[in-house]
């Protein structure tokens, strides 16, 4: 389980986080969950809730507001799950509930955080964008191209990312304002516990020892200092506002097609995100985004 917080030496933030963004969501309707939805740390998570489908999506987040700062962010959401309830527990745990399987981050200290506020299973990624989020008041880009790379990998390496795409923005009809309470689907999330990744409490008390670490240095040599585990499901909304919706066309590149200067193919690209999965070609593009992480509610079984 998680260490003591107040000896940890990354920076605890307790939930509620409220968070401003540019997000892309690419929509997914997956018949069984495929080879590689999970991290080889997280495997238990097969044993908790039957997978029940329904709609899912894949979502990159550019966040320039949040607690503990600036960062990017893939997750993998396949659809929904059951949630296995306790026989005395609260009243309001769902009977069914989206999960995030795969999460990547380009920041330490919300690595850290995610794990042990919402049982979120967060690793580290470095991420590059072909253009900037969009101001207000000016045009999208005509494309923007994503690439998720291995952690520990750095720009002219060579390394083809695990995950790529390209969407263009429609940009022939105006966006939007969009809310998440205006959907006809729930937002709620159920998150299982956590494992501990078998070297966290070295990690951890290594990292105190030594020299503070950049909460941007997604090297893999020091991330199991930030992977504490935990022992309670974790259920909570995602509630979202956006001033400027819009849709967009998707193109998921193949593994090692993404990167126009990659020479090696990213080593095992399905270790680190199922290659098989196929978002739809049409997604949402959402700018100005103000996104709500509540406090959890919390049972253990």
């Amino acid at each position: 389980m998680a260490s003591e917080l107040g000896k940890h030496p990354v920076q605890h933030a307790p939930a509620p986080w409220t968070t401003k963004s540019e997000c892309y969501w690419l929509f997914l309707n997956l018949k069984k969950l495929p080879e590689g939805v999970y991290d080889p740390l997280e495997q238990s998570c097969l044993q908790h809730g039957e997978f029940k489908g329904g709609l899912g999506f894949a979502m990159v987040v550019r966040y320039s507001d949040t607690p503990v700062g600036t960062y990017d962010e893939l997750a993998l959401i396949p659809g929904n799950f059951s949630v296995p309830k306790p026989s005395e527990g609260p009243p309001r745990i769902p009977k069914k509930a989206l999960r995030v399987s795969r999460i990547y981050v380009s920041q330490r200290t919300t690595t850290y955080n995610g794990r042990l506020n919402w049982n979120i299973p967060k690793r580290l990624a470095r991420f590059t964008f072909s253009a900037p989020p969009t101001p207000a008041g000016s045009r999208p880009p005509e494309t923007l191209t994503i690439n998720v790379f291995l952690p520990g990998t750095v720009e002219g390496d060579g390394v083809a990312p695990f995950f790529a795409c390209t969407l263009k923005p429609f940009t022939w009809i105006p966006s939007v304002p969009m809310s998440t309470r205006w959907l006809p689907l729930s937002t709620v999330m159920a998150q299982p516990p956590l494992t501990e990744a078998a070297g966290f409490k070295l990690g951890d008390e290594a990292e105190v020892e030594s020299a503070k670490i950049d909460p941007y240095d997604t090297s893999p040599k020091d991330e199991d200092a930030l992977l504490c585990g935990t022992d309670r499901w974790c259920s909570f909304p995602i509630d979202a506002y956006v001033r400027r919706a819009r849709g967009c066309w998707v193109k998921v590149h193949e593994p090692g097609k993404g990167d126009e200067g990659a020479t090696r193919a990213a080593e095992q690209p399905d270790r680190y995100w199922p290659q098989d999965v196929r978002p739809w070609s049409i997604g949402a593009w959402m700018e100005d985004t103000e996104m709500i992480v509540p406090t959890p509610l919390e049972w253990k079984l």
